[in-house]
């Protein structure tokens, strides 16, 4: 989900994420007339050190994150290690080229028993980034370990046995995955970028995926909490920054992400049936380059506003901010300001009988169809 169109921009981490290759997304979503399917990401910091492989001698070289690149992967790592399980197979709910370098030093020869994946599954549901990561994964000599899907999950399926429709959404008859089960799950800023393509439908997510989730098997949940309205001191700059940018978004007629806290997270994986086992909190330092790919993206929509005066003024307020922004960052220490965190949380779906498994997606297929 990382490709199509990036709401806003993307992320590094003050615990080294290397967002580089996301960044260039922004540009994509800053043109595009229609709100697709992608991964919400606000920018930090810190471009982290990344080793480079080549699958083969005439495949051009392909970059490779492991855990020890990136702080949250490496907590997901680590998570897993405690487990006693490696990652088994594996399903990247919203797959982009990020993750799936990091699923590819997990695959292979050169992977740590005690976390391997054994087989993959990648899930986006835009074409063209199923085709970057498609390729991405044949630099990387993955493609024979798995499988990049186009689909979208708040799509239904049909009953085979009354032939009722689970949902109303349209392209219902598809189940995405179906009867596909994995030992792990992977939603990285799957949860904020819902918004942006499927409304309404966050809180159906976890109970849609863990159907695909063995009894013992892991959900890893990586998100950003939300940018609050304001705050004291310089960083309520970025706060304003964020605003003004949404404010950008709604105009030119585009739909914005929206993200979630982590406790409204553990809510939901736990009406899904799941165990919350532990939560991880990162703390985000933007620099004055991040907040600017902000203000960015809030120009680049300027002319699809309805009204020409609108988007002077409107002009005028990116410039300020602008402004400001670079005072603040001056001013500052260390180059940076510390605003908020990202999250990750693992839960667990408890080991159960056959029965109850099925009962819990029968429980799900009946949800469906009454809403």
């Amino acid at each position: 989900l990382e490709g199509a169109m990036v709401l806003g921009a993307c992320s590094c981490r003050l615990y080294s994420r290397s967002r580089s290759l996301q960044l260039s997304f922004q540009a994509a979503f800053a043109l595009a007339a229609l709100p697709a399917v992608s991964v919400a990401f606000v920018p930090g910091t810190v471009t982290s050190t990344i080793t480079r492989t080549s699958s083969s001698s005439t495949r051009m070289a392909a970059k490779v994150v492991k855990g020890s690149d990136d702080a949250l992967f490496g907590s997901i790592e680590k998570s897993q290690q405690e487990s006693g399980r490696p990652f088994g197979e594996f399903l990247d709910s919203g797959t982009g080229s990020h993750s799936l370098r990091w699923i590819a030093s997990l695959v292979g020869k050169e992977a740590d028993d005690d976390l391997s994946i054994s087989r993959f599954c990648a899930v986006t549901a835009d074409e063209t980034m199923r085709r970057n990561v498609q390729n991405e994964a044949e630099k990387l000599g993955i493609e024979d370990k798995g499988e990049v899907v186009i689909g979208n999950w708040a799509e239904g399926f049909d009953d085979e046995e009354d032939g009722k429709r689970s949902t109303i959404i349209k392209g219902a008859g598809r189940h995405l995955c179906r009867n596909e089960k994995y030992d792990t799950i992977l939603c990285d800023y799957l949860i904020g970028a819902v918004d942006g393509f499927s409304p309404f439908y966050q809180d159906r997510i976890f109970p849609r995926l863990v159907t695909h989730l063995r009894p013992g098997g892991r959900v890893y949940v990586v998100g950003l909490n939300p940018i609050p309205d304001k705050v004291d001191g310089p960083a309520d700059v970025f706060c304003r920054i964020t605003k003004l940018r949404d404010a950008c978004i709604l105009l030119a007629g585009h739909r914005t992400y929206r993200e979630y806290p982590p406790d409204w997270i553990e809510r939901h994986l736990k009406l899904a049936g799941l165990e919350v086992v532990s939560q991880k909190r990162f703390p985000i330092m933007y620099s004055f380059s991040t907040m600017l790919r902000q203000l960015n993206v809030a120009r680049s929509k300027l002319s699809l506003f309805p009204f020409k005066g609108l988007a002077d003024e409107m002009r005028k307020s990116i410039d300020d901010l602008e402004a400001e922004a670079k005072q603040a960052i001056e001013k500052s220490p260390t180059g940076r300001i510390r605003l908020g965190f990202d999250y990750v949380i693992a839960a667990e779906l408890p080991s159960t009988r056959p029965e109850e498994t099925e009962a819990l997606e029968n429980g799900l297929e009946k949800l469906n169809i009454e809403r």
